[in-house]
């Protein structure tokens, strides 16, 4: 079966329909980096993007101009006991099979929207029913991320009636841009490594310093869960006294300590906080960890017991040596700080990282994108 194809620079507008993860926010963080780089390669898109938790973040961090963000369930995570980073394996698996339920309706209205909104192309990341969609209406499906939802749930439930119908899903998808700290991703027809993909820091190190009051010699500490666990989960951390130490916080967290500069509410440009800090000392997240990455800021990481993309990311942080795991103990008890004076031994780490850690993915996403054009009709 032959498709549409792309209108790709034939002075038509060519329309595309992101779907963005609702489990927290580094699949947002990473796509509006992609986002923006289409948008200012081409002033001929014009783009959909639909999310379900950061969408209030995603509409904030896009222009408005050829960008419509329409908020959408799409898909769901894992969920943890309470104040803990363990997954709870009951409560995850009925929200995964309600989840599972509502797919054919969610196909059905999805199908409507792109062919009324004439949709030329889907992205994902890493929303598997979009791909059943792309397939049924024969427009390319592309799929961007570290990781699928087949890996997160089969290694919690294995081969079960809604892990076989997550795997079909990704079937359907016509390649798989693969970013770093990744799975293999072989559940995918075709796949291609892209480099790591980051929001760019936009103020320098040493104006964020100056604007927040933190002076040259004082050393910041980004502490920090993300949006999986809950914010309350930082009240059982034990405060630290430190002389000469401040610590970087999201505008909602709760945390004993004091010296304590928070992230304002309104201002989604995080990036240029975490390029501004010494340390990150957070859970292991891929929007964080890329962006610690990218500004060479070492990191300890906590990991989540049963969510096995922790293992991807804090592993391959550990191997480059530029971070290393913690547990929730030494997370919870601050033992961290003993390491305050040491953290050159992970700095040095980041001189001897290869490319795919130094270059622009987004510029490569991009780039495939058109290669996909130049092809001009894609063979189903």
């Amino acid at each position: 079966m032959v498709g549409r194809g792309l209108a790709w620079g034939d002075e038509k507008m060519t329309n595309i329909c992101f779907y963005i993860s609702d489990y927290g926010y580094g699949h947002a963080s990473r796509d509006i980096a992609i986002i923006r780089k289409i948008l200012n390669e081409n002033k001929d898109v014009k783009m959909f993007v639909k999310t379900g938790g950061p969408f209030h973040f995603v509409r904030q961090s896009l222009p408005q101009k050829n960008v419509e963000v329409i908020q959408t369930r799409n898909d769901i995570g894992v969920v943890f006991k309470e104040n803990s980073v363990i997954v709870d394996i009951e409560r995850t698996k009925e929200m995964l099979d309600a989840w599972i339920a509502s797919w054919d309706v969610y196909i059905q209205s999805e199908r409507v929207f792109c062919e009324t909104h004439r949709i030329d192309l889907i992205l994902s990341d890493i929303v598997p029913q979009p791909f059943i969609v792309a397939d049924e209406l024969n427009i390319p499906g592309i799929a961007i991320s570290n990781f699928t939802w087949y890996y997160i749930f089969y290694n919690l439930f294995g081969e079960v009636a809604a892990t076989e119908r997550i795997k079909e899903a990704y079937e359907c998808a016509d390649i798989a841009l693969v970013l770093p700290f990744n799975e293999e991703m072989n559940i995918f027809r075709k796949k291609k490594a892209i480099n790591l993909v980051s929001r760019e820091i936009t103020m320098n190190r040493y104006d964020m310093r100056k604007k927040c009051g933190v002076s040259d010699d004082e050393l910041l500490v980004h502490v920090g869960v993300g949006k999986s666990l809950n914010p309350s989960f930082m009240r059982n951390m034990k405060p630290i006294e430190a002389p000469d130490v401040k610590f970087l916080v999201s505008s909602n967290a709760d945390l004993p300590f004091k010296n304590v500069i928070r992230i304002p509410n309104n201002d989604t440009e995080t990036q240029n906080y975490i390029g501004m800090c010494d340390l990150v000392v957070s859970k292991t997240g891929y929007g964080t960890v890329s962006e610690a990455v990218r500004a060479e800021i070492p990191m300890f990481l906590l990991k989540r017991e049963g969510f096995t993309e922790d293992e991807l990311i804090g592993g391959k942080i550990e191997e480059m040596g530029i971070g290393k795991f913690i547990s929730e103990e030494s997370f919870l008890d601050g033992v961290w700080v003993n390491e305050f004076h040491h953290l050159d031994i992970y700095t040095r780490g980041f001189n001897n990282l290869n490319g795919r850690f130094k270059k622009d993915g987004a510029v490569e996403i991009f780039e495939a994108i058109k290669e996909m054009d130049k092809h001009d009709i894609l063979e189903k």
